[in-house]
């Protein structure tokens, strides 16, 4: 007697759960249409109005001759490969000594010591 009614209360409760999964209404659609209306407005004021907000990427871009000093750490994320100058002569950088990397960040030329990761000098 007792598993049975174990078994019965189990079903029941399974199948009001799944009820009243069932029954609920599904906002899924209204998000999306919520968040495909704003993407639209937003980009519609970008790019017809000329109006560039400070969302856009362009204005918080760094500028290393105005935002660092010498003395500073370089920030890591351009502390890569990528940012690295191979070709001084070519850019016409003065030499570097021991433990020195000539870095170009969006335009300006930053000495660093390597071992510590302090900017040197900057150059534009």
């Amino acid at each position: 007697m007792h598993k049975f009614v174990s078994t019965l209360v189990l079903s029941v409760s399974a199948i009001l759960a799944t009820s009243a999964a069932m029954a609920a209404p599904d906002h899924r659609q209204d998000d999306r249409r919520y968040h495909a209306q704003h993407q639209d407005s937003r980009w519609n004021d970008n790019k017809y109005s000329g109006n560039w907000n400070n969302n856009n990427r362009y204005n918080s871009r760094v500028n290393p001759s105005r935002d660092w000093r010498v003395g500073q750490t370089l920030p890591r994320a351009y502390n890569s490969s990528r940012y690295k100058v191979s070709d001084r002569e070519a850019r016409r950088l003065p030499n570097t000594g021991r433990y020195q990397q000539w870095y170009k960040i969006n335009g300006d030329y930053v000495l660093v010591n390597d071992r510590t990761d302090r900017i040197i000098r900057i150059r534009n």
